[in-house]
């Protein structure tokens, strides 16, 4: 995971933060023990979540936002989002897409009957909507609004949508 040195904020103050086994209208809690890695049913926003952080991208084209460019970058940027310790924007010279195929071995918290997504022709491991995924202190929230992910240690994270981020 590559990031900026500073996080900064963006959107209309900070995203719920949740305590670790519960989320409001959530029971559909999903574990992974080293690595995941999901695509919204929307296939919009992909994720993946180690034990050192997670990072998101928003690969659609209808995005209508861009965070800020982190210092020193001469990647790409503005569609990227990371939180370790502290959220912030990724730094980045590749895609993250292909890690929710479903031969990745980063879907291991999938179950048979959920969602998947169609990319270029590879299937998606999708995290249904009002489902949760954690590795180790971090966890990701998928909703119809938007994905939010957070290091629970720390409380930082950040929340994409299509029509805006923020960090928290």
């Amino acid at each position: 995971m590559i990031r900026s040195p500073s996080a900064s904020r963006s959107g209309p103050g900070p995203a719920p933060s949740f305590p670790a086994t519960t989320l409001p209208g959530t029971t559909d809690i999903r574990k992974a023990l080293d690595a995941a890695a999901f695509v919204t049913p929307s296939g919009q926003i992909v994720c993946v979540l180690l034990g050192s952080g997670v990072r998101c991208d928003y690969f659609a084209q209808d995005r209508a936002w861009d965070a800020p460019e982190p210092a020193n970058c001469d990647l790409n940027w503005g569609w990227s989002l990371y939180v370790d310790r502290a959220p912030g924007t990724s730094c980045v010279g590749d895609t993250i897409v292909t890690t929710a195929a479903l031969d990745s071995g980063f879907e291991t918290w999938r179950k048979p009957a959920d969602p998947t997504v169609d990319w270029n022709g590879v299937a998606l491991a999708a995290l249904p909507y009002g489902s949760t995924l954690l590795v180790d202190t971090f966890r990701c929230d998928s909703a119809t609004t938007g994905v939010t992910c957070q290091n629970q240690s720390t409380g930082h994270g950040f929340f994409m949508s299509r029509e805006s981020y923020r960090f928290f």
